[in-house]
C-alpha cells in the first residue's frame, strides 16, 4: 500500500499538470487525486439518491437516454444535480454527457450506478463543498495548513480538497467551467473531466465483482507487459487505468502523454475520434478495450457515443 501511495504521489507531483506551472484562472487544481485520497473520500457521509436539496436544480436520466425534471421513486433514475449557482445550460450539458456515456451500457450496470450514485455540478464561487457529501472538506480558517485539525482539508500531496476541479465519489462532482468549456476551464478543453471522474464512480458503484475482476486482470496484464508507460498516471493503479482508458475510449482526452501513458496517441498525435481511439486501445491492450466495450456498449464497441470536449453552442464548439 505504501508503495502505491508513493507512486501515486510522484505521478501527481510530476506528471499531471495539463498546462505550464499548473496555472489556471480560478486557482483550481487539476492534478489527479491519489489512491489514498479516494480511499479517504469513500469514508465521507453519503446522501441517499433522491434526497433533493433546497435551491438545487435536477435532471434525472433513465435507461436509454430519456430525461425528466421529475423525481419518480418507482423508476430507475440517475440523478444529476446542479448547485444553486449552476446554470440550466451547465446542468443540461452534464446530462447530455451522462446520457452519451450510459445509454448503451448493460442494464444491470446502469441500474447499479443509478441507484447507488449521483452526479453534481458546481461553480467556481461555490466549490465542491456546496454538496453535503463534501461539506466537511471546507478549508474554513485553515489557510494553507494541512496539519492537526486541518489535515482532513488536504489531499495526500498537500492540496486543498475544496480547490479540486472534479472528484469521482459516490457523488461525482465537476466544475461547470469544464462542462461548458468556458475560457475559465482549468483543463483548457483538453479533457472532459466528467468522463474520467464518472468512470471512477461507475467502477466503484456500478460494476459487479466479475467485471471488477476483469478490470483488475487487464491492469495487471498491462503492467506486466509494459503496454503503457508505467510511470504515467494511467498506470498508477487500476482505478486510474480504467478512468483514463474511458476518456480515451470516448476520445475526450488530449491531456498529455505523461498522463495517458500513450493510450490517447494514435501514431504520432492524439487520436482524432472514437473509432480511431478504440482501434488503438484494442490493438495495444485488448483486455482494457474489452472491459470498456462491455461497460459502456454492452460489448458492441462500434457503437459510438458522440461525447465531446465541449457541448454544442459552447464558446469553443
Amino acid at each position: 500500500m505504501l508503495a502505491l501511495v508513493l507512486l501515486s504521489l510522484a505521478a501527481a507531483a510530476t506528471h499531471c499538470l495539463p498546462y505550464p506551472n499548473g496555472s489556471n484562472p480560478h486557482g483550481f487544481s487539476t492534478a489527479p487525486l491519489t489512491a489514498a485520497d479516494y480511499e479517504f473520500l469513500a469514508t465521507l457521509p453519503r446522501l441517499k439518491a433522491g434526497s433533493q436539496l433546497p435551491g438545487f436544480k435536477y435532471i434525472y436520466v433513465e435507461a436509454g437516454g430519456h430525461t425528466t425534471h421529475t423525481l419518480d421513486h418507482a423508476r430507475v433514475q440517475l440523478e444529476i444535480a446542479g448547485s444553486p449557482r449552476t446554470s440550466a445550460a451547465a446542468l443540461s450539458a452534464a446530462a447530455d454527457y451522462v446520457i452519451r456515456m450510459t445509454r448503451y451500457m448493460p442494464a444491470a450496470i446502469f441500474q447499479n450506478v443509478a441507484l447507488k450514485s449521483t452526479v453534481g455540478i458546481f461553480t467556481a464561487q461555490e466549490k465542491l463543498i456546496v454538496f453535503p457529501e463534501y461539506y466537511s472538506l471546507a478549508n474554513g480558517n485553515c489557510g494553507t495548513s494541512c496539519t492537526g485539525s486541518c489535515a482532513h482539508t488536504c489531499t495526500f500531496d498537500g492540496r486543498k480538497y475544496e480547490d479540486i476541479a472534479g472528484v469521482g465519489g459516490q457523488r461525482a462532482v465537476i466544475l461547470d467551467d469544464n462542462i461548458l468549456c468556458t475560457a475559465q476551464d482549468p483543463y483548457h478543453h483538453n479533457l472532459n473531466i466528467l468522463a474520467h471522474e464518472y468512470t471512477h464512480t461507475i467502477h466503484q458503484y456500478g460494476l459487479d465483482s466479475a467485471t471488477k475482476q476483469r478490470v483488475t486482470s487487464a491492469y495487471n496484464s498491462a503492467k506486466a507487459a509494459h503496454k503503457w508507460n508505467l510511470q504515467s498516471y494511467a498506470m498508477a493503479d487500476e482505478r486510474e487505468y480504467l478512468a483514463v482508458g474511458a476518456s480515451v475510449f470516448f476520445a475526450v482526452n488530449r491531456n498529455g502523454r505523461e498522463n495517458s501513458g500513450g493510450m490517447n496517441i494514435c501514431g504520432v498525435d492524439y487520436c482524432l475520434n472514437e473509432l480511431q481511439a478504440r482501434s488503438h486501445l484494442n490493438a495495444v491492450d485488448s483486455l482494457l478495450y474489452g472491459a470498456l466495450a462491455h461497460i459502456y456498449t454492452n460489448d458492441h464497441g462500434s457503437l459510438t457515443s458522440g461525447l465531446s470536449f465541449c457541448p454544442a453552442g459552447s464558446v469553443v464548439g
